[in-house]
């Protein structure tokens, strides 16, 4: 299958892997019927056991969608050798003519992370594809990570911020960051930006870290479970 993007722990606070370490594969496709594609996908566990997968889940775009159906099966792993190495044993475009029967597969990736979360804990997650300039990069994950820092200071304590690179994405990742700003729940996400528009402390570092962005290629949420753990 695929995997998305992360790395220290699993949301039972098990080790992972040090920080600044992990990565992803990702899977997009258009589900035909989204709940029961992802009961099959839940189903078959032994695939993410031969792949060598250490926590697997998906993300359903549900603001902002680029198509009907669109969902993001993802994969973590210890290293991006683990990932690519995963994934070179799973094709997707070969999948048995059941599961290929449900979606329409678009494309994969493999991601490594740019700035570490604390632990890997899906939610309702707003996902953005944006531009960074390379002399800028350093100092937007500076920036995101202090923002992290002071939304959770601030009350908001699921709050979590991850930035990504695709490796192996195509053209529509190609030249873009993948960056995720994640909350345990949608009351969580809205009591975050609510906050923000009523004059938060943390809207100064948000503004500055908003600043080193050159372009918003898109801009949308997600709800995103995890349904596997490796024992």
């Amino acid at each position: 299958l695929a995997t998305y993007l992360v790395s220290p722990a699993f949301a039972d606070n098990h080790a992972f892997a040090p920080e600044g370490s992990g990565a992803f594969t990702t899977l997009f496709v258009a589900a035909k019927d989204v709940e029961s594609y992802i009961e099959s996908v839940k189903s078959n566990q032994a695939l993410f056991e031969m792949i060598g997968a250490q926590a697997a889940g998906y993300c359903e775009t549900i603001s902002g969608r680029d198509h009907v159906g669109q969902l993001m099966l993802w994969n973590a792993f210890p290293d991006v050798t683990s990932a690519i190495v995963g994934a070179s044993k799973y094709d997707p475009s070969k999948a048995p003519a059941e599961m290929a029967s449900q979606r329409e597969f678009k494309y994969a990736a493999t991601w490594a992370p740019l700035k570490p979360f604390a632990r890997l804990d899906p939610g309702y997650e707003r996902a953005m594809r944006i531009k960074v300039s390379q002399a800028n990069l350093q100092p937007f994950v500076a920036a995101i990570s202090k923002l992290e820092a002071e939304i959770i200071s601030a009350g908001h304590d699921t709050f979590m911020n991850g930035l990504f690179v695709a490796i192996g994405g195509g053209k529509t990742e190609a030249g873009t960051y993948y960056l995720k700003s994640i909350t345990s729940s949608v009351e969580t996400h809205g009591a975050v930006i609510d906050d923000y528009f009523a004059g938060a402390s943390w809207g100064g570092a948000y503004n500055e870290a908003v600043a080193l962005i050159d372009e918003v290629v898109n801009d949308q949420f997600e709800i995103c479970k995890q349904y596997f753990t490796a024992q």
